[in-house]
């Protein structure tokens, strides 16, 4: 069994969520050290659209379960986002304020994902843990 099958779909997400959130932080600093440049335009990341996507089934297939042994194995899974290319979009002419608010938004948004992948992790340590005490 390998360790991704360990997680569930929403683990995946998070985990695609922080990616998709580190992506967004490099694009927003390339536009802050780019804002002094004369005729460039920033460069966004369509990520709440994508995302929507595929919460509504629209990327992300359905998980595969094997309820029997005699079933055949079920292969690994892709990555949620795996086969998505990143959608980017012109964002316009870059403005300090609003650069440093995506920042600010950008950054609580990764640390909320880490706050809830630490749950499940903690969730999955307690269940290993106790698991052999039954």
């Amino acid at each position: 069994m390998a360790i991704t099958n360990l997680f569930d779909q929403t683990s995946n997400l998070l985990h695609a969520n922080m990616n998709r959130r580190s992506v967004s932080n490099r694009l927003i600093a390339r536009n802050l050290a780019n804002i002094d440049t004369p005729n460039y335009t920033g460069t966004g990341l369509e990520f709440e659209k994508q995302l929507r996507t595929a919460l509504s089934g629209g990327i992300l297939p359905q998980p595969m379960k094997r309820t029997d042994p005699r079933h055949i194995s079920i292969p690994e899974q892709d990555e949620p986002f795996g086969h998505a290319a990143s959608v980017y979009k012109n964002t316009g002419a870059v403005h300090l304020d609003i650069e440093m608010s995506k920042l600010a938004e950008n950054n609580i948004m990764f640390n909320a994902m880490i706050q809830l992948l630490n749950k499940k992790y903690t969730l999955l340590k307690t269940a290993i843990a106790d698991g052999g005490n039954r």
